[in-house]
């Protein structure tokens, strides 16, 4: 796959993480009351299996909830955005994995910031019954790293992959 159909396929998938981000956002600050505090158990609560329901918190820090401040987040966001592109370049092949691994980081970060710069803060609100509660757009950005890095372990499995990561040393 060449670098514009790659660019293409994860322009597309990060307009649809995107989409699904700010509808199921929209959704829970409608249907939903923003708990101001916790415990969560005192808040609003959709119980949607098992352990799993959705609670509305907002929060100005970063994936999960962590470090609050709207300003540093903003320009982390950025910046991670236009990293994408050129850590994708790195890998020795461009390929359908490569394109799911960009589109779902660029599509939750996009939701993130959006969410920022528009309300000044992020709604997370899937709750697993322990740990932070959190969203769409934290969900696609972790996933997004977690194949990146499999598809960049893979390439240095590989000749490729072992000149690539020589390459990469080097310029350390």
């Amino acid at each position: 796959m060449n670098t514009k159909t790659l660019a293409a396929r994860a322009g597309v998938l990060a307009a649809l993480a995107l989409a699904a981000d700010q509808a199921t956002k929209t959704y829970v600050r409608y249907a939903i009351a923003l708990c101001p505090a916790p415990p969560l158990s005192a808040c609003d609560r959709l119980d949607v299996v098992g352990p799993v329901g959705l609670v509305r918190v907002e929060n100005a820090g970063s994936v999960f909830g962590y470090s609050q401040g709207l300003g540093v987040w903003v320009l982390v966001a950025l910046l991670g955005l236009l990293l994408i592109p050129l850590y994708m370049r790195k890998l020795p092949r461009a390929t359908r994995l490569a394109a799911v691994a960009a589109g779902l980081q660029a599509g939750g970060a996009l939701g993130n910031l959006a969410d920022r710069l528009v309300h000044g803060g992020v709604a997370d609100f899937i709750d697993a019954g322990w740990g932070p509660v959190f969203n769409l757009a934290d969900v696609f950005i972790v996933a997004g790293m977690a194949l990146a890095a499999r598809l960049l372990l893979r390439a240095a499995g590989t000749s490729d992959g072992a000149r690539f990561l020589a390459r990469s040393s080097a310029h350390q």
